[in-house]
């Protein structure tokens, strides 16, 4: 007697979902190897400047994560788009930032803990994580921006990228 359909697909679904990679949540941190190499090879003179994900998790982790790579030389930004250690390089058309990234700087999970100690209510997942420069010349700064948003606020803390002390905080109230 064969087997019916129905008492195969479960079987299938399991054999697929066990043959194909499950994309891990990473720091921000975890692939910037990878992605510093990219980046080298898509300009070798590329430094790093921005960093950011909208689907972090309260852990400070994210499925995938956005790093904008500026060459000074060229006058050009890529996005570096990093995925597990998949890293894409799509070049852009614009320069939103071209300051590099100094300083040594906390992983994002780092961040999220200094966020929740500054009093920010992670709840669930779709939380926003950027690491950017603010300013110019002798006034520029790194900081770490953690934003939530619910139905009715949207919360967000600045931090110094290294201590995770508090900059700033911002509660909008949506209703």
């Amino acid at each position: 007697m064969r087997p019916r359909l129905s008492q195969l697909v479960p079987g299938i679904a399991i054999a697929l979902a066990l043959a194909a990679p499950a994309m891990a949540a990473s720091t921000a941190k975890a692939a910037l190897k990878e992605v510093t190499a990219a980046s080298k090879q898509w300009q070798p003179d590329a430094v790093l400047t921005h960093v950011s994900t909208l689907g972090a998790t309260p852990d400070g982790k994210a499925r995938s994560w956005l790093y904008t790579a500026y060459s000074p030389q060229a006058k050009k930004s890529a996005i570096v788009t990093a995925r597990d250690l998949k890293v894409e390089v799509e070049p852009v058309n614009r320069n939103t930032s071209v300051e590099p990234l100094a300083g040594d700087w906390m992983d994002s999970d780092k961040a999220m803990d200094a966020a929740r100690k500054a009093g920010l209510k992670t709840g669930a997942d779709g939380i926003g994580l950027g690491l950017t420069t603010f300013g110019a010349g002798s006034a520029k700064r790194v900081y770490w921006t953690v934003t939530v948003m619910t139905d009715a606020a949207i919360s967000s803390v600045t931090l110094d990228p290294a201590t995770g002390a508090l900059v700033k905080r911002d509660d909008v109230k949506l209703k």
